[in-house]
C-alpha cells in the first residue's frame, strides 16, 4: 500500500499548490474588479480544472478504491473520484466553460445600476427599495438593477448548454443531475424535503403574505392587486420586509464589527486574524455582496463585505464569519483534501445559525442599542420578523430550485415565462414581463446548482440550535444565549475539526445523534 500512500501524498501536495494560487487570484479579482485580475483568475481556474483531467490518475483512483482499507485513505479517494469524474470530458469544452463563467462573473461584479444618469451601488439600491414610497421611483430603481440580466442573458444560456454538453458526454442526463451527484446529493431526496416544507408552510405563508400586502397597500396608497415586485423591499423578495413595529437598523446603528468581535470572543472562536486579512468596505469595481474564501486550508481565511451599520449587515457579518470560523478550526493535521467543511450546506448551516442572532432577543439585549426593558416590549415583533424572514426565503428558494432544474432540462424554453410563473406560484406575486429578470441572479451563473443548499442549511441550523439549546445550554431554543464558550467548543469538536473526514450525513448523525430532520425548522417557523 506504499503506492497508495505515495499517490495520495502527491495528489494532496499538487492540488494544494494549484488551489492556493486559484484562491488568491479569485480574491484579487473580487476586491479589484480589474479585467487583468479576472483574466489571471480564469487562467488559474483552468489550470485547476486541467489537473483533474488526467486519465491515468483516474484509473489509479478507481483501482485503489477496490482495495483500500484505511477509512481516511478511502475518503480521500472517494473525493478524488468525484473531482476527477467531471474532468474526464473534452478539456477544450471544460476550458470554454471556465472562461465563459469567469467572463460573466466579471460583468456581474463590476455592474452598477444606472438611475437617471447616476450609478448606484447595491447598498444604495437596497436603501431606495426599503425607504422610498413613490411607486414610480421604486419601479425605475428595480428595473435599473435588472438590466444586468439583459446584458448577460445570452451568455448564461450558452453556458448552460455547454455545461449540459459536458454532463451528457459523461453519461449524465444534464448538468443539474451531475452537479448533485458530484456533491454527494440526490435530486429525489432534496425534492422530498422541498415538498414537505411546501405542504407545511403553504397556509402560514398565505396569511403572512396577505398581512404584508395590507401593510404595503396602505404604505404606497394603492390597491393590493396593484402591488409589484419592486414594492417588497428587495430585488427578489428573498428577505422579509420590515413591516412590524420595530426599527432593527436603529438597534445596530453602532460599530457592528465591534459587536461581532465580542460575540465570537464569548463563543471562544477567535476572529481577529480573519478580520485583519479581510476586505470589509465599499470601493469601485469591488464585488458588492459578501463571501468567505479559505485561501490555503491552513488558517488563511478571509471575508469580503461592504459593511454599513445596519441590521442587514449585522446579520451578514455574523453569517460570513460563521463560514470563516468553520474553515479556520478545521483540523490542520488532516490531509489537504479533507481539510475543509464536510459539505457546502453544513457550512451554510453554521453561518445561518450565527446570522439568526441579529434577530435574537438575547443577542439584542447584550449587544444592541436598546435597554433591556425596551427589548422585552418588542420581543413578539422581533420573533414575527424572523419567522417572516425564514418563510419568505423558503418561498424564494423554491423559485430558484425549480427554475434552475427546469433551466438545465431545457434551456431553449421560454425562461422568462417560466420564471414569473414560479414567482406567482411560490411567492404569490402576480406579475410578468418578457425580460430575462432571472438572469440577474448571480448564483445561476457563478454558483450553479447551489441554492437548495441554503434551505438545507436553514433546516440544519434549526436542528443544531435545538441540540445546543436543549443538550448543551439547557435553555429555551427560541432565544438561546449564545455568549457561551461551550457552544464554540462543541462546534469545534463535533463539526469543524472533522473536516471532510466523513460524508455529510454520517457527520450530522455523529454530531447530533440523528439524521438531517426538517421537524425543527417546521416547529420554529411554520406553525
Amino acid at each position: 500500500m506504499n503506492q497508495l500512500k505515495s499517490f495520495l501524498d502527491k495528489q494532496n501536495k499538487e492540488i494544494k499548490k494549484i488551489s492556493i494560487e486559484t484562491a488568491l487570484s479569485y480574491w484579487d479579482a473580487l476586491i479589484s474588479g480589474k479585467k487583468e485580475a479576472y483574466q489571471n483568475y480564469e487562467k488559474k481556474a483552468i489550470e485547476l480544472e486541467k489537473y483533474f483531467t488526467n486519465k491515468e490518475d483516474f484509473k489509479k483512483i478507481k483501482s485503489f478504491l477496490e482495495i483500500v482499507k484505511d477509512p481516511l485513505e478511502k475518503r480521500q479517494l472517494e473525493l478524488l473520484y468525484l473531482g476527477y469524474l467531471s474532468g474526464q470530458g473534452d478539456f477544450k469544452l471544460i476550458e470554454e466553460i471556465t472562461k465563459k463563467s469567469a467572463l460573466i462573473e466579471q460583468k456581474f461584479n463590476t455592474f452598477r445600476a444606472n438611475l437617471d444618469g447616476k450609478e448606484l451601488t447595491d447598498n444604495e439600491i437596497k436603501e431606495i427599495l426599503k425607504n422610498e414610497k413613490n411607486s414610480e421611483k421604486l419601479k425605475k430603481t428595480w428595473e435599473a438593477s435588472k438590466k444586468q440580466g439583459e446584458i448577460i442573458e445570452k451568455e448564461v444560456i450558452e453556458l448552460v448548454r455547454l455545461r449540459n454538453k459536458l454532463a451528457k458526454s459523461l453519461g449524465f442526463e444534464n448538468y443539474y443531475v451531475m452537479a448533485l451527484e458530484l456533491n454527494e446529493q440526490k435530486e429525489e431526496e432534496i425534492e422530498k424535503i422541498f415538498l414537505e416544507l411546501e405542504k407545511s408552510t403553504q397556509e402560514s405563508f398565505k396569511v403572512l403574505k396577505n398581512e404584508l400586502d395590507d401593510v404595503f397597500s396602505k404604505r404606497y396608497g394603492i390597491e393590493k392587486e396593484e402591488l409589484k415586485p419592486w414594492h417588497y423591499h428587495n430585488l427578489f423578495f428573498q428577505e422579509g420586509p420590515e413591516i412590524f413595529d420595530i426599527d432593527l437598523d436603529k438597534i445596530y446603528n453602532k460599530d457592528i464589527l465591534e459587536i461581532t468581535k465580542k460575540f465570537y470572543q464569548e463563543l471562544n472562536l477567535e476572529i481577529k486574524d480573519i478580520l485583519e486579512r479581510s476586505d470589509l468596505y465599499e470601493k469601485p469595481g469591488k464585488y458588492q455582496h459578501a463571501c468567505c474564501i479559505d485561501i490555503d486550508h491552513d488558517g488563511d481565511v478571509r471575508i469580503i463585505e461592504n459593511i454599513k451599520n445596519n441590521e442587514s449587515w449585522m446579520e451578514t457579518t455574523l453569517h460570513e464569519l460563521g463560514h470563516a470560523v468553520y474553515d479556520k478550526y478545521c483540523d490542520k493535521a488532516l490531509p489537504f483534501l479533507l481539510r475543509e467543511c464536510v459539505h457546502i450546506f453544513v457550512t451554510e448551516a453554521i453561518a445561518l445559525l450565527f446570522g439568526r442572532n441579529s434577530k435574537n432577543k438575547t443577542f439584542i439585549k447584550r449587544y444592541g442599542n436598546l435597554e433591556s426593558e425596551d427589548v422585552e416590549k418588542i420581543e413578539k415583533e422581533i420573533r414575527k420578523q424572523l419567522k417572516l424572514d425564514e418563510l419568505v426565503f423558503l418561498k424564494w428558494s423554491q423559485v430558484v430550485f425549480y427554475f434552475e432544474r427546469e433551466l438545465y432540462k431545457n434551456p431553449e424554453q421560454d425562461l422568462n415565462t417560466l420564471w414569473w410563473s414560479l414567482v406567482k406560484k411560490y411567492q404569490l406575486i402576480d406579475f410578468s414581463r418578457d425580460k430575462p429578470d432571472w438572469a440577474s441572479k448571480i448564483h445561476l451563473t457563478c454558483s450553479p446548482v447551489y441554492y437548495h443548499n441554503y434551505l438545507l442549511g436553514k433546516i440544519l441550523a434549526s436542528q443544531i440550535n435545538h441540540h445546543i439549546s436543549k443538550d448543551i445550554l439547557k435553555q429555551d431554543s427560541e432565544n438561546p444565549d449564545y455568549s457561551n464558550s461551550k457552544i464554540g467548543d462543541y462546534l469545534k469538536e463535533k463539526i469543524f475539526m472533522p473536516g471532510k473526514k466523513y460524508r455529510w450525513d454520517k457527520l450530522i448523525e455523529k454530531a447530533l445523534g440523528e439524521p438531517l430532520n426538517v421537524k425543527y425548522f417546521i416547529e420554529d417557523f411554520c406553525n
